[in-house]
């Protein structure tokens, strides 16, 4: 397959490529206008309803996620409109490393290329700054004496932590049409970042497998929340279902923020993985569109860079570019294209052309392996 072409499923990998990006550049602009407490209230009282990209000014800043935690120093970025951030290089990380392999790949695949492209110099500027806690330990020792990368998240001060399942749409794409897998090698590729059993690793289940089942030709919001339901622990489940059942209560974008805030604000620190729980709340109540889902996410509050990325790799998958706002896509893009500090080198078209090829590649393999199959049966 020398060129992808504009088929079906290279218009679904492309749309979850392009609208997670979408939704993480409408998000980064107001989420540091929501966190420090006041939510969705705080954005609509200081910039409204927010349905465009703004320009965003990351200030230079200590913060502790949790209140134990490590001291984490971020440094002065202007952010043109548009402007992707933290999630958003991992996710494209995670998404080369499967396109350079040509297939799904190990946690020890995911560490090296890390190892390659991640500047520790720069992290701190778009790269969340406890990501030079991870390279480190990935860098330290040699080959026989270094921590093997499937242990390093089990060493983070941050156990349930929403990174993972930020970046872990790609993994919904390799696995297209296979939610089960999709789940299984979240969890895997997770371990770089969060223990296991954490909430962390369970929200990155969450993703992937919706992200997988929203392949499917035939896929309806319902099959695409009952993959996301289906590989995670009673206790996700649990509280995927709250807030479903709010969404069934408050059918409306505007309407379901106070609800939910009001609903897990006690028992969620700051970028908890309980965040996948709103995503598929807001996919419900949209049903998968992506233009109404990214501006529902940028305006529910909290960590709203991360719901809208999320919520924009299963929706992108569901509708496919075509509903993804092209306007939207040429801006995000550029402003990709004119930043210093990303590693986003490869353009979201390309890479998802790269990642088209590794599905069908993907695809080949297992005609074979059928095939084995039935010559023995």
């Amino acid at each position: 397959m020398s060129s992808p072409g504009e088929s079906r499923l290279f218009k679904k990998v492309f749309g979850s490529v392009a609208a997670a990006n979408v939704g993480s550049a409408m998000g980064a602009a107001v989420e540091w206008v929501s966190v420090p407490g006041g939510g969705w209230k705080a954005i609509e009282e200081q910039l409204g309803w927010v349905d465009r990209f703004l320009p965003w000014v990351q200030q230079e800043r200590d913060v502790r996620y949790w209140n134990n935690s490590p001291r984490l120093h971020y440094h002065h970025v202007d952010m043109a409109p548009g402007m992707t951030e933290d999630g958003a290089e991992l996710r494209y990380l995670l998404g080369l490393a499967i396109a350079e392999k040509g297939d799904r790949i190990t946690v020890d695949e995911l560490a090296e290329t890390w190892r390659r492209h991640i500047p520790r110099d720069r992290i701190g500027y778009l790269f969340n700054p406890h990501i030079k806690i991870h390279l480190d330990r990935l860098l330290a020792g040699d080959e026989t004496s270094r921590i093997p990368p499937r242990l390093i998240g089990s060493m983070t001060p941050w156990p349930g932590l929403v990174d993972a399942a930020h970046m872990i749409g790609p993994v919904g794409i390799i696995n297209a049409c296979d939610p089960a897998q999709a789940a299984l090698d979240a969890a895997e590729l997770s371990y770089l970042l969060q223990p296991p059993a954490s909430g962390g690793v369970e929200a990155a289940r969450v993703v992937a497998a919706a992200t997988a089942a929203a392949f499917w030709p035939d896929a309806t919001v319902e099959s695409i929340i009952d993959a996301a339901r289906q590989f995670v622990s009673v206790h996700t489940r649990e509280i995927i279902d709250e807030a479903l059942e709010i969404a069934r209560r408050y059918p409306d974008v505007r309407a379901i923020r106070e609800p939910l805030r009001r609903h897990f604000m006690p028992t969620y620190p700051y970028a908890d993985g309980v965040e996948t729980a709103e995503v598929m709340a807001l996919f419900w109540v949209t049903r998968g569109d992506v233009r109404e889902g990214i501006i529902a996410a940028t305006n529910l509050g909290r960590d709203t860079d991360c719901i809208g990325g999320m919520l924009g790799s299963i929706c992108g998958a569901f509708k496919g570019i075509d509903a993804v706002p092209a306007d939207w896509v040429e801006t995000v893009q550029r402003a990709i294209d004119s930043n210093p500090y990303t590693v986003q080198r490869r353009s979201m078209r390309d890479l998802a052309e790269g990642l088209t090829r590794a599905v069908v590649r993907r695809r080949d393999a297992l005609r074979r392996q059928l095939a084995a199959i039935d010559s023995l049966a």
